[in-house]
């Protein structure tokens, strides 16, 4: 029998794009209208272990995963609609497009959805979403939906080790209540995301916040992400009620509340090599609620007045320290200084 060709790149250590385990099988998922030179067309009848003989739905092959083995489900480029939530709920699954994808790039898998539904649950350990694009149309959202929410259930059962890197989520289309990624159930320190991953991620346009990661989700990393409003309003870049987490080298745009809020009393939120344009005439680069701790250094922020810049609700916050570099963009543009953090604004 002769060599296939395959039209996708395989990584050296033997991994078709580079996102293989050892011991882990690979699901193929193909759009509507794809067929392999050789094969069948997509149909979830189909084992999906090829290109050829791909399924034609992601649930399909996230179905025949098994937990702890590291399957992989590989997403051919096309795009993709659902209608009801798809779920990760076995540990070790990598979900990714099949095609390679870098950091702050518009992939070819593109997810689209206009039903009121997290788009993307995942209930499961060490799971992995790589380089996929979800183009959100929820006009009408159930408060506090996402696009991709870790952990669902109150179930006193905390996920670790989540993985969310290189995809692009276009919520241009999305209602006001609607948020990018939710790390952990809201307001629940028993059900959390603990050490997960956000990274290589771009945030277009969301109404709410872009990324939330939520009380019990504590030692969470947010990376080289971009996230910027256009036409709507985002309340928060990142809204952090988490403990000891990390933000760092991330461009963000605010028109609303604020870049950055670190929400939690004692938090130890430290925030590093960031740039945060407060655009809104009410909008914080930074801000931190009562009691809430962080260390800042190296990020440069802009703002339309000097209380807008980094501001602590009020002075009980000890032992914060900031150490940034700011300017205000109002009738006339202040000078270039160390940022002087404030109280409530002033």
């Amino acid at each position: 029998m002769g060599v296939r060709k395959t039209p996708y790149p395989v990584n050296l250590q033997g991994g078709f794009s580079g996102q293989f385990s050892p011991g882990g099988q690979i699901f193929y998922v193909g759009a509507s209208g794809y067929a392999a030179h050789d094969g069948k067309a997509p149909n979830d009848s189909n084992d999906g272990q090829t290109p050829g003989t791909c399924l034609a739905t992601i649930q399909a092959a996230l179905n025949k995963c098994v937990t702890g083995r590291g399957d992989t489900v590989a997403i051919l480029p096309g795009s993709y609609t659902v209608t009801a939530a798809l779920t990760m709920t076995s540990d070790d699954v990598t979900l990714c497009s099949a095609h390679p994808v870098g950091p702050r790039s518009r992939g070819p898998v593109v997810i689209v959805n206009a039903t009121d539904v997290n788009t993307l649950t995942i209930n499961a350990n060490d799971c992995v979403v790589d380089g996929l694009t979800f183009d959100d149309n929820v006009a009408t959202a159930t408060a506090d939906t996402a696009i991709i929410a870790v952990n669902t259930a109150s179930t006193a059962t905390d996920y670790t080790g989540t993985i969310i890197r290189n995809c692009y989520f276009d919520m241009l289309g999305s209602d006001g209540d609607r948020d990018g990624i939710t790390l952990g159930l809201a307001g629940d320190t028993t059900d959390g995301a603990l050490n997960s991953l956000v990274e290589g991620c771009v945030f277009l346009d969301c109404d709410q916040d872009a990324l939330v990661i939520a009380a019990g989700s504590e030692h969470s990393v947010v990376r080289n992400c971009h996230i910027y409003d256009v036409a709507h309003t985002t309340r928060y870049g990142v809204e952090c009620v988490g403990a000891s987490c990390l933000i760092e080298d991330s461009d963000i745009l605010s028109s609303g509340t604020a870049c950055i809020n670190v929400g939690l009393a004692a938090a130890r939120t430290q925030i590093h090599n960031c740039n945060l344009h407060a655009w809104g005439a009410d909008t914080f680069g930074i801000v931190a609620i009562n009691t809430a701790t962080m260390h800042t250094a190296g990020n440069w922020i802009t703002a339309t007045a000097a209380g807008n810049l980094i501001d602590y609700t009020t002075d009980n916050t000890t032992p914060s320290a900031n150490a940034d570099i700011g300017n205000i963009f109002a009738a006339n543009a202040g000078d270039t200084a160390l940022v002087t953090p404030t109280i409530d604004g002033s």
